[in-house]
């Protein structure tokens, strides 16, 4: 055990096995630690919403007190019932004895209890609860029946009682008595303190970080403790010497030149305790990342290729990881729930014994925990008793520069970002200018790459846009003025004429037709001794000549035919206006303006018709329709009518509307 407390300001224990650290412990003055205090408070108001109560003790944020942790000595009045409300049980500007269970984390104050109890060497006296029990730690039945006969065998005052310590059990009972002497001799002490004066008062420390560790941590595994301060020194022989006098521990006073963590090569390693990343002895790492809500740590393989096979690889990565995340919980001092994603092994026994090399791995935490198991998914859970804040927010604060996220917007999001605002502000006319002071670097990037929309926004608005490079300011950091106008402009017109539409438009626009067509050629004679020359188009001047037929692909609204009288009083059938595409001379004219006549075929030519009206909910692409039949319609050569006996055939392609 090496103790540095050359330097008030900062008080540091060390637990070193080999060379390697295993233990860090460190008091810094500015911390205000004060779990386990116990303090004379006031309580300052009842909340009967809450069930629970607000103390003042003194700090600068009153404490928490739940009905929960009131025990009935500190009650004002007798409840009627088991189960009392807080307003039932205690009083508002009353006077009250309570220990502080756990440190102010970020916005939450302090929260207390009033059943109290001050730890020992071997022993933990609970001044208002009459039981004799032992540490949750000691979890094997045989070594829990020894313990609990020598607490049975310990002489207590009526109400007080006692928890035996793991590091109880091979003590005589001469050992556990002197334990037991001075702790009752301090609790009078705090007794007679509670009963002086008025207000909030500290009645007892726990919180000297040298007694602490010589308390936890000082056993028989311990062979040298190594203190490079006098009264340091001083107070740690006179703990010893009074609750550890068998001790064959050797206290030693360090005076060399070469600071005392220097000499054992311990700062190197506390400095990669702030680490996020930690490197694992076969080339895997493990990278934690502490969140509000748990701590996450997730195992990679890295460079680690000893193993001959995946899972082997996986199952020695994780046996690593499983002791190095044991190890940085107890030095990060990391409480609450962590999550470890362990690389994926398929083997259930594999898994087992990652999980069994974890768990004997944090039965030497002073601090309970709860582990679990391997998910399907690689993940376990594990649950440690926060005994306070973690050791990275006591000893550093958020960046200043990214306000603790890690991470700095970039400069195109800034600039643009601060472009919309200027637009935004300029756009209601109250502004005449602005001035912006950024960061050297955001200023320039936005003098260089948006020199044209700053120029934009100056001319459309009519202001003034001065971009100031402040050195002093950090990189998301800005100063803005604006400088108001004394007369608001009109807000400026809009650049786009307005669109409207009208009911028929709408309509228009559903009728209208997306059809197309293009030409194919086909070869030999089609069924029913057909040529395709002799069912080839005929008509305009630019159709498609011999051996080439038209094919026309239809979608849109049903198409209406109209009957139109012809020079001979016959009908000729057309599309309507809305669909008027007439056939052009060239492959892909297709006119709408004006609606047009099919065309018509003199003697036993074919002519395409207008297509009927069809269903266009379930047509599938590529569906074709033949349609074959004869008219009979005037004599033969009459114009604007077809032969008689003479077919109309008809090939469509629908295509699918949606």
């Amino acid at each position: 055990m090496l103790i540095n407390a050359q330097r008030p300001e900062e008080l540091r224990v060390a637990i070193v096995q080999g060379n390697t650290l295993e233990n860090y412990k460190v008091d810094v003055a500015e911390a205000g630690l004060t779990r386990g205090n116990i303090y004379r408070g006031v309580i300052a108001s009842i909340q009967p919403s809450l069930n629970a109560a607000f103390i003042d003790y003194g700090a600068e944020r009153h404490a928490f007190l739940a009905i929960q942790d009131v025990v009935p000595d500190a009650y004002y009045k007798q409840p009627h019932s088991s189960h009392p409300r807080i307003e039932e049980v205690l009083e508002k500007g009353k006077p009250i004895v309570i220990q502080v269970e756990k440190d102010p984390i970020g916005t939450k104050g302090a929260a207390l209890t009033t059943s109290l109890s001050i730890a020992g060497r071997y022993l933990v006296l609970t001044p208002f609860e009459d039981t004799r029990g032992v540490s949750r730690k000691v979890e094997d039945e045989d070594t829990r029946k020894k313990l609990k006969a020598l607490a049975n065998g310990l002489d207590l005052p009526d109400g007080c009682g006692v928890i035996l310590r793991t590091n109880a059990l091979g003590q005589t009972k001469i050992t556990l008595n002197r334990d037991l002497s001075a702790l009752l001799r301090l609790w009078k002490r705090v007794q007679t303190a509670a009963m002086q004066g008025k207000g909030t008062r500290l009645l007892y420390t726990d919180q000297d970080l040298i007694l602490q560790a010589l308390r936890d941590y000082l056993d028989s595994s311990i062979e040298e403790v190594l203190v490079d301060d006098d009264e340091a020194f001083e107070k740690a022989r006179a703990y010893i010497q009074a609750f550890m006098p068998r001790s064959k521990t050797q206290l030693i006073r360090y005076s060399e030149r070469i600071p005392l963590f220097s000499r054992y090569d311990l700062e190197t390693q506390i400095d990669r305790i702030y680490e996020r990343r930690v490197d694992l002895p076969s080339g895997g790492s493990i990278v934690i990342d502490a969140t509000e809500a748990l701590t996450a740590i997730d195992v990679n393989s890295g460079r680690s290729t000893r193993a001959a096979t995946q899972e082997e690889t996986a199952l020695n990565t994780n046996v690593e990881a499983a002791a190095e995340v044991a190890r940085q919980l107890r030095l990060r001092d990391i409480g609450g729930l962590v999550v470890v994603d362990f690389i994926d092994m398929r083997a259930s026994k594999n898994q087992r014994k990652v999980e069994k090399v974890l768990k004997d791995a944090m039965k030497v935490d002073k601090a309970r925990s709860t582990v679990g198991r391997i998910s399907p998914n690689g993940l376990l859970e594990i649950n440690r008793q926060r005994i306070q804040q973690a050791l990275q927010l006591r000893t550093h604060r958020p960046c200043p520069t990214c306000n603790g996220v890690g991470r700095l917007a970039s400069e195109e999001m800034v600039c643009l970002s601060l472009l919309r605002r200027i637009e935004a502000r300029a756009a209601t006319g109250s502004i005449q200018g602005v001035r912006i002071g950024l960061h050297p670097e955001l200023a320039d990037a936005l003098q260089n790459h948006y020199r044209r929309e700053l120029a934009d926004i100056e001319s459309e608005f009519q202001i003034e846009v001065e971009i100031a490079a402040t050195a002093g300011l950090h990189r998301p950091d800005e100063k803005i003025e604006w400088q108001r106008r004394e007369k608001p402009l009109p807000p400026p017109k809009s650049k786009q004429p307005a669109i409207t539409f009208q009911p028929w438009d709408l309509a228009s626009m559903e009728d209208e037709d997306d059809e197309e067509e293009e030409d194919f050629e086909e070869e030999g004679e089609e069924p029913g001794g057909r040529s395709a020359e002799a069912a080839g188009e005929a008509g305009d001047a630019g159709d498609a000549g011999p051996g080439k037929r038209r094919r026309r692909r239809r979608g849109g609204r049903k198409r209406k035919k109209k009957a139109v009288p012809g020079e001979n009083g016959g009908n000729i059938a057309h599309e309507s206006a809305h669909e008027g595409a007439h056939e052009g001379a060239h492959e892909g004219e297709r006119p709408r303006s004006e609606p047009s006549l099919a065309p018509v075929l003199e003697g036993p030519e074919f002519m395409e018709a207008p297509a009927d009206s069809f269903d266009d909910e379930g047509d599938e692409e590529g569906e074709e329709d033949l349609e074959e039949g004869a008219e009979a319609a005037g004599a033969e050569g009459e114009p604007g009518k077809p032969e008689a006996g003479g077919v109309k055939r008809r090939r469509r392609r629908r295509r699918r509307r949606k």
